[in-house]
Order: structure tokens, then C-alpha cells, then sequence
């Protein structure tokens, strides 16, 4: 076929003909041979001796490698020794790649593993043969493109990193040695190891200070300079509160260099020979501070611009399920259209160039599920069979044209072309035959949209999709869950199976059964289940899907496909299940959208769902979760779930105020009853701040305790130290705990000082709040434990 030869036309015109191969290259020749006689598929041999292939043509034709490739023709003959030629080789190698990629004969990704097979070849060649060059463990042929540190681009940053060259200049050659020998240690993340301290070095040389000047002079190695662990410790911890304030880098990042700069001041108080000072990376603990919740109203959709909080997340998951179902029906209306050239009985009384159309696409059709079935291949695949393979061939030259297809009834899929490529006339065969790549995660996309699970659970969901049916909903369930639910059903299940839809004392069976399989919590960690509205699009995804998996089974003898629901047709992959890229799968659209993925969907359902139960433990149920500690710290630890949070903070405050019913001068009082009375002293107890905020813990009381509030400085500096707290472990706090107790005690606090600065005593609070930021600060005194950054209840 004309199209299949034209993909394997750029082997043709870049690689070394086999015959000059073998004639010019003949130990070379036998000794690749021999490595490839330990594949044992004989396709991927091919591969090999194409590879070497390739990169001898090179040698060919530049000039500067033509040294080389005297060797490589006589290895034996010693032009030279073959070590002279180990750096030759790493370039010529590199440049074959280049040389591949710039053709345009070969996608990135087979022209980067034409040349991997390339440098797999010559390293064994290398290693088993002494007569060749050696190459290192490790030939990186392109450059990795790194994202580089997670910051706001709209924020500049306060300073920038201190170049090589400028550190030598303050520090010393010597040091400057030693930042790299720790580089070098770390490997090819060694320039990333020492980002950090740039950043450090340029905070010290713009914010000068005792201990700054101390670190420099010791690191610099002045002998007079005194600086102990105690001081590294502080500059480290003054540099990475200036970068948070920033807001420039994000809170791993900053933490990331940090301990970074840890390790390397650990490194160089070992070096042997060296003055520098003592210090170890224990000295300063970097707690863990869980990234933002992402979820689908982040993304670039212009349909929710002006929308906020619950609106905007209902509004992004019914654009991206309505874009995904719309190619669910597409795709059930085309392989619908196709069904008289898939089960080959053209009709016989249609127009002679209808007829024609689908015949062209029925030759095809019975030509490829041959194949298939045969080999588990594309009879376009080196590993398929051709059947009739001129008439074929013919055939898929009628089909370049879209007007073939539309003369024969497909109206749906047709690309806006002139010309149909081979990968899109291959792509609308394996739509005639069964569910499509597009297809199947089209119905995957709207299933998450819907039941919010994971990706896993839904590849999970067996071939019989629908446990059992009602009058108005059906149960579906991944395998594990589905297996405990028989299993509990014991005799009934056969009823089950039976009765296409369950009613009366069936009915009752069946969902008492499948709550006591809920309860027993014994299926696999990422099982789920739900019950299916008729009238949910995810049960209408999962109806226009099942006649297009169906004829998948009978295609592959892979029990692991098998044993799934959803599979999909590739014509280069056979059946296969597991899909993970949403984006790069569809055309521009909807479901294009760069960073569209499932875990996305998932959080963006849970957010939502959030404000539909109206707390996070009835939430858990919903996400399959046995606990709300993932929930809290990965899916609801979102701006908008924050914002709430400071919503609540300000109604604590509102309400404190509110019950504050004491003369402007006098001790703050509450009026509330017993029981909000024993609440709030619970509340400070437990956080071990209730002595700050106003309660006398130290004298035992009969009956509920009262709030009494003095004007005294050592109440004022408490109840400060309290807020000073809270704002030190705001953003390391456990979420279920700062929601429980840090919000309510923040609002508190708030009430207080607002009703302070109302009673004239705002002189008051900031010379009290002065003194104590500067004790804090010097080490004098200690802000107060609040407990909330510990494990999850």
C-alpha cells in the first residue's frame, strides 16, 4: 500500500543500504548480529540493525567522521586504538539524532528511540568487545527542558540568585572549589543542589546583619571570624521568610533550597582540611506544606469567566461532560452507520457510487479484522498478515478521499481535509470495528464527571457493567467490590442476573446486600461503586458504549483486557485499556485543554460535592476514602475552601463581638449560656492557650467557666503571642484541626482586639506587639504550641 510504504520511505534515504552494510561493514555487520540474536522478537532485531544502519550513513557522509568510520570498517586492522575514538562516538551519535529529528521523516519520539537503540548497540559493543570504542553508562542525546523553580510570573522576585563568579569574588576560590566539588556530588541535579544557596549568599550580601557578616567571614575562611551553628541557622531561616513573603516562589520551592543549603553546610563542615563551621541539616525541620488544590475552573476555559466558588466548578464539569459525551454519541452514531460494511452485506439495490463507497471500506474492514484476529495486529503492522492486499490497497486509495466516507452514509468523524492521512483513515477503521482510543476516554471523562471516581476504578469496572438493575437506577462497581457483593448475595445472585430489572422483595435484596458489602470494607483500596440515575449522563455514556466493546472481546486473548469493561481498538496497539493523556487525544476543543486530566475532574467533583452533603465526613463516602485526612490535605486544600474558612473566621469574630456586653474601660465579658460557655474554655484548653485569651485555669471553679478579659499588659502580650502563633502555623497547620480550631480561636482573638482598639487602647496593642516581635525574634521568649500541624483524628 502506497501510505504504509511512504511511513517507512525515511529508513529508504537515511539509513545505509543492507548490502554496503554487510560489504563495507562486514565484522561490525556480525558482531551487531550477534547482539541482536539475544531479542528474541525478531521485529525488534530489525530495529537494532536499523539503528546501527542509520548512524553508519551518517558516518558516510560527514567528513569529520570519516576517521571513524575507517575504524568501524576494520576494527581488527588497527587504524587506531579504540580509545582514541570514545569522544568521536558520543558526538557522532548525538548527531545522528539530531540528524533523524530534523529530516522530518521521523516523529520525535521514533527518531529519539532509532537513536537509544543506536547507543544500546555501541555500549555492548564497548563493553563485550575490546575492539570498539566505550561509551558511559549515561549518553544524554537531548536536553531535558526544565520547568525551573514554581513561582507566580507576576510577582518579581526580591533578589536574584548570586552568580559562580560573584561568590569567588566574595568568598574565595577556595570556597568556590568546594560549592562545586558538593555540586559535582550531587550528580546531574548538582546546579538545582546549589540554586539555594545562590539565592542565600545574594539575601546576605543585600541584608547585612551580625550574623551575616559572621557566616561570610567564616565561610570566606577567616580565622578570626566566630560563627556557630545558631547563626547559619538564622540567616537561613531570615532568607526563607523574606522569599514566602515574597509570594514570588511557591512554599516547596523555598523549602526545597533551603534544605538544600542545610545539606551543603553540612557538607563542608566534613571536608577534611577545612575551617568551616560545624552545622548539620537536623538542626532546622522544614515541615511539610501540601500544594493547593487544583481543580478544572483553574484551566483556560472561557465559558466560566465571571463565575465564582460552586457556580464556576458546576459550570467547568458540565462543559468538559457535555464536550466528552458529544464525542460518546458521535462515535455510537458512526459505528452505527458502518454496521452493513463491518458484518459485510453491502446492499445491493443503492447507487453505484454508494455502493462503491462501501465496498472500499468493507475490503478494508475484512482485510483488518482478519488480521486481528490472527496476530492481535493492523494488517499494517510488521507483525499483521495482509489479505488481498492489491485490492486493499486500492481500496485505501479510495478512502484518502472524506467524500468516499460520506457517500457511504458517515456523516460523523469525517475530518474538514482534502486528503485523509493514513493515521486518520486507520483511525475511522478502528471506529467502524469497535470503541475507539477517543472513544473510550471520551466515556471515562463523562463517567468521572459524573461519580467523580478515579481513573483506576473506572479501567477496573468489569465487562457485565451494571450489577443489577431497578426501576430507576442501576449499580455499577469495580471488580474487587462487585466480587465481595456476590459473594454476600450467595443464592440471590442468580436472581440477581435473572430479573432484568428487580422490584419488590428482589429490590429489598438487593440494596440491603449491597449496603452490608459496603459496610464490610474488604475490597481493593481503589474500588468503588455507585448507583446510576437512567437519566445520568454517565449511564447513557455507558449504554452508547456497550455495543461498541462488545466485538473488542472476541478481538484479543488478553485476559487483562478481557477481563474490563472499557478497551478500545488502536490500529498500532491492537485491544488495549489503560489510557492516562486526556489532552493530547482530541482535537482542539473542550477536551484539548492543556492540564485537563482525571485527577483534576476528581478533586473538581469532591469540591462540589462538598457543598451538597455540607461536611467533609459525609464527603468521605463519596470518595471512597476509609479517612478525611487525604481528602482535607490534597483535595479540599483549595483557595475557594480557604476562603470559606476565612468566611467562618469572620462569623466566630461577629459572633464574639456581638456577646461582648461590658462598659468601654472595663473587662471584657461574654453572655452566653452554659453550654457555649463550656465550648469556648474547651476549645482554649485544648489548643493550651486559655490562660492568653482571657480564662483562669489556674483556680478550680465550680460550675461552667467565664470569660474575664483585663486590660492588663500581660493579658494584652498573651493574647498577642496567641495571633502570632496562629500566623506561624497557619500554613503548616493540619487542616481538619485549623478548621476545628484554629478558625474559631483566630475569630476570637480578632473580637477581642477589635473591641481593644475601640476602648482607645490601639497605643496599647502596638507598643505590647512591638516588644514582643522583637523578644520573639532575639530568642527571649517562645510563642505558645497550639498542637495544630499534628496527625489527623
Amino acid at each position: 500500500m502506497e501510505a504504509a510504504k511512504e511511513r517507512f520511505a525515511g529508513a529508504n534515504t537515511l539509513a545505509l543500504p543492507l548490502d554496503v552494510f554487510e560489504q563495507d561493514y562486514p565484522t561490525l555487520a556480525k558482531d551487531i548480529a550477534h547482539y541482536a540474536s539475544f531479542i528474541p522478537s525478531k521485529n525488534k532485531q530489525t530495529k537494532y540493525i536499523l539503528a546501527s544502519r542509520l548512524f553508519l550513513r551518517l558516518l558516510e557522509e560527514d567528513p569529520k567522521f570519516h576517521g571513524l568510520r575507517d575504524f568501524l570498517r576494520e576494527p581488527n586492522d588497527r587504524v587506531g586504538q579504540p580509545e582514541d575514538f570514545d569522544e568521536i562516538l558520543k558526538i557522532a551519535l548525538k548527531e545522528s539524532y539530531e540528524r533523524l529529528l530534523a529530516s522530518g521523516l521521523y516523529s520525535p519520539a521514533i527518531a529519539f528511540e532509532h537513536a537509544q537503540n543506536g547507543v544500546a548497540v555501541f555500549r555492548w559493543l564497548g563493553a563485550q568487545k575490546q575492539i570498539y570504542p566505550k561509551l558511559p553508562k549515561a549518553l544524554p542525546l537531548k536536553t531535558w527542558k526544565r520547568k525551573g523553580p514554581r513561582r507566580s510570573k507576576d510577582i518579581k522576585p526580591p533578589f536574584q540568585p548570586m552568580e559562580i563568579g560573584e561568590i569567588e569574588s566574595v568568598l574565595g576560590d577556595v570556597f568556590v572549589e568546594d560549592l562545586k566539588a558538593f555540586q559535582n556530588s550531587s550528580g546531574r541535579f548538582g546546579a538545582q543542589r546549589v540554586l539555594g544557596f545562590r539565592y542565600l549568599i545574594s539575601y546576605i550580601k543585600d541584608h547585612p546583619s551580625g550574623h551575616s557578616d559572621a557566616l561570610l567571614g567564616a565561610l570566606a575562611g577567616n580565622p578570626d571570624a566566630v560563627c556557630d551553628a545558631a547563626a547559619i541557622k538564622a540567616v537561613i531561616e531570615e532568607c526563607e521568610g523574606v522569599l514566602r513573603r515574597s509570594g514570588a516562589f511557591s512554599q516547596q520551592t523555598i523549602a526545597g533550597w533551603m534544605r538544600n543549603c542545610g545539606h551543603l553546610f553540612e557538607f563542608l563542615c566534613g571536608l577534611h582540611g577545612r575551617t568551616y563551621p560545624h552545622y548539620s541539616r537536623r538542626y532546622k525541620k522544614f515541615t511539610y506544606v501540601p500544594a493547593e488544590s487544583g481543580t478544572l475552573a483553574d484551566l483556560d476555559f472561557p465559558e466560566i469567566k465571571g463565575l465564582v466558588g460552586a457556580a464556576k466548578l458546576r459550570r467547568v464539569l458540565e462543559l468538559v461532560c457535555d464536550a466528552a459525551m458529544d464525542v460518546v454519541r458521535r462515535h455510537a452514531s458512526f459505528f452505527d452507520s458502518m454496521t452493513p460494511m463491518r458484518e459485510d452485506r453491502v446492499p445491493l439495490g443503492i447507487a453505484k457510487e454508494k455502493r462503491a463507497a462501501c465496498n472500499a471500506i468493507a475490503t478494508v474492514l475484512r482485510a483488518e479484522l482478519r488480521s486481528i484476529r490472527l496476530t492481535g495486529n493492523s494488517q499494517f503492522s510488521k507483525s499483521g498478515v495482509r489479505t488481498n492486499g492489491k485490492a486493499v490497497d486500492r481500496a485505501m486509495k479510495a478512502l484518502e478521499s472524506p467524500d468516499t466516507w460520506r457517500e457511504a452514509g458517515a456523516v460523523n468523524l469525517i475530518p474538514v481535509v482534502e486528503t485523509l492521512s493514513f493515521q486518520q483513515i486507520m483511525q475511522l477503521v478502528c471506529a467502524c470495528i469497535g470503541a475507539s482510543h477517543q472513544a473510550a476516554l471520551a466515556a471515562k471523562i463523562v463517567f468521572c464527571c459524573e461519580a467523580g471516581w478515579n481513573r483506576q476504578p473506572i479501567e477496573d469496572i468489569p465487562p457485565e457493567v451494571f450489577v443489577f438493575r431497578l426501576v430507576d437506577e442501576a449499580g455499577v462497581a469495580s471488580a474487587s467490590f462487585v466480587s465481595v457483593f456476590k459473594n454476600r448475595a450467595g443464592h440471590f445472585v442468580q436472581a440477581f442476573l435473572d430479573y432484568p430489572v428487580l422490584t419488590g422483595g428482589r429490590k429489598t435484596n438487593a440494596i440491603a446486600t449491597w449496603e452490608e458489602a459496603e459496610r464490610e470494607q474488604v475490597w481493593g483500596d481503589f474500588d468503588q461503586r455507585c448507583m446510576l440515575s437512567y437519566t445520568s449522563p454517565a449511564y447513557v455514556a455507558l449504554e452508547l458504549m456497550r455495543p461498541l466493546m462488545e466485538p473488542l472481546n472476541d478481538l484479543t486473548k488478553d485476559e487483562e483486557v478481557r477481563r474490563r469493561f472499557f478497551k478500545y481498538l488502536g490500529w498500532n496497539t491492537g485491544v488495549s485499556w489503560s489510557q492516562r493523556d486526556i489532552a493530547g487525544s482530541f482535537e482542539p476543543g473542550t477536551l484539548s485543554t492543556r492540564g485537563l486530566t482525571f485527577p483534576l475532574i476528581r478533586k473538581t467533583f469532591l469540591q462540589l460535592m462538598l457543598r451538597v452533603v455540607g461536611s467533609v465526613e459525609s464527603l468521605r463516602t463519596h470518595a471512597g476514602h476509609a479517612g478525611t485526612g487525604v481528602l482535607l490535605s490534597h483535595y479540599l486544600n483549595s483557595p475557594d475552601v480557604k476562603r470559606e474558612l476565612e468566611q467562618s473566621t469572620r462569623f466566630f469574630q461577629n459572633a464574639v463581638q456581638s456577646l461582648i456586653v461590658s462598659d468601654v474601660g472595663g473587662p471584657l465579658q461574654l453572655v452566653m449560656s452554659e453550654e457555649d460557655q463550656e465550648w469556648f474554655y474547651n476549645l482554649a484548653r485544648i489548643s493550651g492557650v486559655a490562660s492568653a485569651v482571657g480564662y483562669d485555669v489556674s483556680t478550680p471553679v465550680a460550675g461552667p467557666p467565664a470569660l474575664v478579659f483585663d486590660f492588663t499588659d500581660e493579658q494584652v502580650r498573651g493574647l498577642l503571642a496567641v495571633g502570632m502563633a496562629l500566623d506561624a502555623e497557619e500554613k503548616t497547620a493540619n487542616p481538619r484541626r485549623w478548621a476545628l480550631i484554629g478558625v474559631p480561636l483566630r475569630g476570637f482573638i480578632k473580637a477581642i482586639v477589635t473591641n481593644l482598639k475601640a476602648a482607645g487602647a490601639s497605643r496599647l496593642l502596638k507598643r505590647i506587639g512591638e516588644e514582643l516581635a522583637t523578644d520573639v525574634r532575639e530568642g527571649r521568649v517562645a510563642l505558645p504550641p497550639l498542637s495544630l500541624s499534628g496527625g489527623y483524628k
